[in-house]
């Protein structure tokens, strides 16, 4: 059924209050379970009753601005830098409430309290990502990588970011592929599913047949998204420094910064075309990698056809089991096709979330596919060269040239820092021991997340990358000495 853009706009801005409704629903209910008649409830429901002002105040102005996404372009900017005002004020007064009460009335502030305000501020964030999607998804995307930032009930409310993103009407769509190939779709394939097989913060991803009978994926950029980012970047900019003048220890401003860098990266498809056959020429040798294809003819700088490669999603134990696919080989495949790509040829992808990487049964094992290169990139041998090195050192024990390769890649290391706790966060970013009954180690992690702004962007895109490829790492095979394939890859030939 179609609505057209209005009544599909209409649709978005009654989910965005559905939400809401569900929001304030557990808020309530949390607020009771955490106790009614201890000393900290009636603070504890003044609390929520601030947090449910906000709530609604930022879900109105998310819906209007949902709705207003049927209007001309460029009028809704101003609704959602408010919705991300309202947002930022709403955990800025949690936070600073608590912690201000929690230093003239200790007995009025507990641990149940802070969790309180974790997840409410976590559930918001994803709600406001989930309305607003763009560069709000993709900071949540980071964020919810990157537990040594935010408190772990941010990290897994957001970690939905990477599977769940609400797609694009069919008909916006349809109208914005066909612009893009200059000709209605149905003169260029013969069949294009309208519902999509992926949703992402920045494009969706349709099934489609070609006129000559060749299955392909269809990209497609969300119309009008360049702005959306745009205007997105400037608001976090203005709140980013807003926070900082009040609470100078809060840097937020180098994570926009790291947007910036990235998001024109992903929203140039033709480069991202030309990545993924960078990647493909790479790896041409190895039967167990599969890189789609791009149909170069029919791509732009917002519209992206290729191949469409089948598989099972790499987190789909059951799937995997019921195909025959040995779980343990799977993540050696993973492991040595990342390790091959990074030290041996300077090629990252840089994002490897599950939804990202598929696997097939092949005649000798597993064989991986690699999809969504928009942060596939090269990478300066000198720096690859000074990763390599860490690895050495980190197989030798070798201290102080750990110290070194680590100051190289650019992170915080001085004579002041744990060694032996730097070494077990080392330890897990490169794939060797989790030690991960050891506290310090968060502690130190958010230390350095603090310091993100002082890290090359490059190093974070690593970093991240390596972190996906971690998860993944354990829920295939937990056992797998990963450090010792990276290492067949450091070692000169």
């Amino acid at each position: 059924m179609t609505f057209g853009p209005w009544g599909e706009a209409a649709l978005g801005a009654r989910e965005v209050l559905a939400r809401a409704t569900r929001r304030s629903v557990a808020g309530w209910r949390d607020a009771v379970a955490a106790g009614v008649t201890d000393p900290a409830a009636p603070f504890r429901l003044g609390d929520l009753s601030r947090s449910q002002w906000f709530l609604w105040t930022g879900a109105n102005l998310a819906a209007g601005e949902r709705a207003g996404r049927g209007t001309a372009a460029g009028r809704a900017f101003p609704s959602r830098a408010l919705v991300l005002g309202t947002l930022a004020a709403d955990l800025y007064l949690a936070y600073t409430t608590l912690k201000e009460r929690g230093r003239w009335l200790p007995g009025t502030v507990g641990e149940a309290d802070w969790e309180l305000a974790h997840r409410r501020g976590a559930g918001e964030l994803l709600d406001a990502a989930q309305a607003l999607g763009g560069t709000l998804i993709k900071a949540g995307q980071f964020a919810s990588s990157r537990p040594d930032l935010l408190p772990a009930a941010y990290t897994e409310e957001l970690s939905s970011l990477q599977d769940r993103v609400p797609p694009q009407p069919p008909g916006v769509i349809e109208a914005a592929v066909g612009r893009e190939l200059g000709r209605p779709v149905d003169e260029v394939f013969s069949g294009f599913d309208r519902e999509p097989v992926a949703a992402a913060s920045i494009a969706q991803v349709h099934r489609a047949t070609l006129r000559d009978g060749r299955e392909v994926a269809v990209k497609v950029q969300y119309p009008g998204i360049p702005g959306l980012i745009e205007a997105d970047l400037e608001a976090l900019e203005a709140i980013f420094d807003a926070i900082a003048r009040l609470e100078p220890s809060v840097r937020l401003r180098p994570i926009a910064d790291y947007l910036r860098w990235t998001l024109p990266l992903e929203l140039d498809f033709r480069r991202e075309a030309a990545a993924m056959a960078n990647l493909r020429r790479t790896l041409s040798h190895r039967g167990d990698v599969v890189v789609p294809e791009a149909v170069d003819d029919l791509t732009t700088e917002r519209l992206l056809v290729m191949d469409f490669v089948e598989g099972i999603r790499i987190s789909d134990s059951e799937a995997l089991a019921a195909a025959g696919i040995d779980p343990a080989a799977v993540a050696q495949t993973l492991n040595d096709a990342f390790a091959e790509g990074l030290f041996r040829r300077g090629v990252l992808h840089a994002d490897p979330h599950p939804g990202n990487l598929l696997v097939q049964p092949g005649p000798d094992g597993p064989r991986l596919v690699l999809l969504d290169h928009g942060l596939t990139m090269e990478l300066e041998p000198s720096f690859v060269a000074t990763l390599a090195r860490m690895v050495g050192a980190m197989r030798e024990g070798d201290i102080g040239a750990l110290t070194l390769s680590l100051g190289e890649a650019g992170l915080p290391v001085g004579p002041e820092t744990d060694v032996e706790t730097l070494l077990g966060i080392v330890g897990v970013l490169l794939g060797g021991d989790r030690p991960e009954a050891r506290p310090e180690l968060g502690e130190l992690g958010r230390g350095l997340g603090a310091s993100v702004g002082d890290l090359p962007p490059r190093l974070l895109l690593v970093g991240r990358a390596i972190g996906l490829l971690d998860g993944i790492t354990r829920a295939l095979d937990p056992d797998l000495d990963v450090l010792e394939i990276v290492a067949r890859h450091t070692d000169d030939p």
